[in-house]
C-alpha cells in the first residue's frame, strides 16, 4: 500500500515535512492551541469542587464502573460522567446524583450516545 506523501509542519513557515500535524520543535504548540480552544479544565468546570465531589462519586460507587457491575462485572473507574451533561443542566454539576462513576470504556460510549444525543456541547 501506497504511503501518503509528508505535508509542512502546521507552524506558518516551519520548512519541516511530517505525516501530520506539528514537527516535533512545534509539537507543544498542537497542545497549547487545543487548549486554549477548549479552555481550562477550572474553565470548564472541574475546579476544585468538581474534584471533591469526584471523588465522593468514586468511593459511593466503591471506585467500580456502574454500567460493567450491571452486568456483573469489576472494572476500576477511571471517569466519573455527568449522567445529564453539564451543557444541558449546570446547575447539576455538582449534584452527587447526577454522576456516575465509569471505566474508559464506557465513558467513551457515553459520551459518543450524548454527543448523537444533543449534538455538540459546548
Amino acid at each position: 500500500m501506497a504511503q501518503r506523501s509528508k505535508r509542512p509542519c502546521k507552524q506558518p513557515r516551519c520548512p519541516t515535512l511530517v505525516d501530520s500535524g506539528y514537527c516535533e520543535a512545534h509539537k507543544k504548540l498542537e497542545t497549547k492551541n487545543d487548549s486554549l480552544w477548549r479552555g481550562t479544565p477550572a474553565e470548564r468546570g472541574y475546579d476544585h469542587h468538581w474534584r471533591k465531589v469526584r471523588v465522593e462519586a468514586l468511593k459511593r460507587d466503591m471506585y467500580l464502573c456502574v454500567m460493567c457491575r450491571a452486568d456483573e462485572r469489576a472494572t476500576p473507574a477511571e471517569d466519573v460522567d455527568h449522567i445529564i451533561p453539564i451543557a444541558i443542566a449546570p446547575a447539576l454539576r455538582l449534584d452527587l446524583d447526577n454522576l456516575q462513576s465509569l471505566c474508559r470504556d464506557h465513558h467513551a460510549q457515553k459520551t459518543a450516545d450524548d454527543l448523537k444525543k444533543y449534538g455538540p456541547l459546548h
